[in-house]
């Protein structure tokens, strides 16, 4: 109930002034894109508020979400015996993803984890004490089974202790955790992360030992975990993918201009690919000469930890809903291996083309650093996110996807720490 009215105070802090009932807009959809909100007396674009949003929203710093949120589409699923299908974006920010999805959680008195908000993180970049679980689902990261995490968005894991007793993180000492092949008892008493600058892994302390998944143990006391990876299918080193895989059948919804939204496959951006070279209409033309770019692999990658020598592109207007850990989406063809062609195609719609200050400032999605036109994060938001270690964000304009669904969500726990 603390968590609860935790969430309540936020709700009445933030000056949410209005959410639509259930009835409103549609039963247990309410928790998603179409909640009516209104804002009365708060200025989102304020950083106290903002920080104190982007904190919730995208885990804590030291193991922070991953996958690109807001992205448009579905995938299906096996799930605890069900057929279950998530919205596309499950899993990429902390939210109560099963309340809307997961079978027993329909019809309004499910158990009580149903109201617990997750996301997937990277099981080698997650100092917390609790370790993330593996993910039941098939979903995949960076070429391993993703894992997820309550307990950064905040909450107790009451999911598991219920619905995965044999899962590894729920095995309470070492002669239970050996006993499944897929678990391995890390009585180290260690903390596994990647040092950003070096790519090393470095050490914590934990509280004991714990019971973890395998590979993720495994993998994460390696010496460098993107060593592990092919950087054909997953980026080079310094500028991993960093889109979720793994989760078919399903479809994703993009837009490739300022009008037009075409399907993609539900992985789009999880892995180096041409991902146009069957989706988009120039490509799939017979008897004609195709873009240079149908051609053109590439993935969504972090800005903040991407090394390549030209900087990834931020995704253009018509995307810009799509989100990676509070900042707008990012994406190189350079990290796989490809001379960006699509930009050039179409320069309108990308910072990286814009060849003067005055140009580059007049797009407020873009920074100019006194010799480039880079998008926001590069410019403002990555440097002091190394320096201090804490999570950077932008601000989310009111009525945003990203802000009606969390407002929703804190709206729910609200009423229900009043009842």
């Amino acid at each position: 109930m603390s968590q609860l009215m935790n969430v309540a105070c936020w709700a009445s802090i933030l000056g949410v002034a209005r959410l639509a009932t259930s009835a409103d807009v549609g039963g247990n959809d309410f928790l998603r894109k179409n909640a009516t909100i209104s804002i009365s007396t708060t200025d989102l674009h304020a950083d106290p508020l903002s920080s104190m949003f982007a904190t919730s929203k995208y885990g804590k710093s030291k193991c922070p979400c991953v996958g690109i949120d807001n992205i448009e589409g579905y995938y299906a699923t096996n799930m605890d015996f069900y057929h279950v299908q998530y919205p596309l974006e499950a899993g990429s920010s902390c939210h109560p993803w099963d309340l809307s999805a997961h079978p027993d959680c329909m019809g309004g008195d499910g158990p009580a984890w149903c109201m617990e908000a997750w996301c997937y993180v990277d099981p080698c970049n997650c100092e917390l004490e609790d370790l993330p679980g593996l993910s039941k689902a098939g979903v995949e990261y960076q070429g391993g089974p993703a894992y997820w995490s309550y307990n950064t968005c905040g909450f107790m894991d009451l999911y598991t202790k219920s619905m995965s007793k044999d899962a590894c993180v729920a095995q309470e000492n070492q002669t239970a955790c050996e006993a499944l092949p897929k678990c391995m008892w890390d009585n180290s008493g260690d903390l596994w992360s990647v040092d950003d600058s070096t790519g090393e892994s470095i050490r914590g302390l934990r509280k004991g030992g714990q019971c973890g998944g395998r590979k993720a143990v495994e993998t994460c006391k390696g010496a460098n975990k993107a060593m592990a990876n092919e950087p054909t299918l997953y980026g080079m080193e310094g500028c991993q993918c960093i889109g979720l895989a793994g989760r078919t059948p399903g479809k994703a919804f993009l837009y490739i201009n300022s009008q037009d939204q075409i399907a993609y496959p539900p992985d789009v951006g999880s892995t180096c690919r041409a991902w146009e070279a069957d989706t988009h209409p120039e490509c799939l033309k017979e008897g004609v000469e195709v873009p240079e770019w149908c051609g053109q692999s590439w993935c969504f990658v972090d800005p903040c930890k991407c090394k390549t020598a030209q900087p990834p592109k931020i995704v253009m207007e018509a995307n810009q809903n799509l989100k990676f850990q509070g900042k707008t989406a990012f994406w190189s063809p350079e990290t796989c291996g490809n001379k960006d062609s699509w930009s050039t195609a179409h320069t309108g719609e990308y910072c990286v083309t814009q060849k003067s200050e005055e140009d580059c400032n007049a797009n407020r999605r873009c920074g100019w650093t006194g010799t480039a036109c880079l998008g926001t994060a590069l410019v403002s938001i990555c440097a002091k996110q190394q320096e201090t270690g804490i999570l950077g964000f932008e601000a989310f304009p009111s009525g945003s996807p990203t802000l009606r669904s969390f407002y929703a969500f804190l709206l729910l726990l609200g009423s229900l720490a009043s009842v």
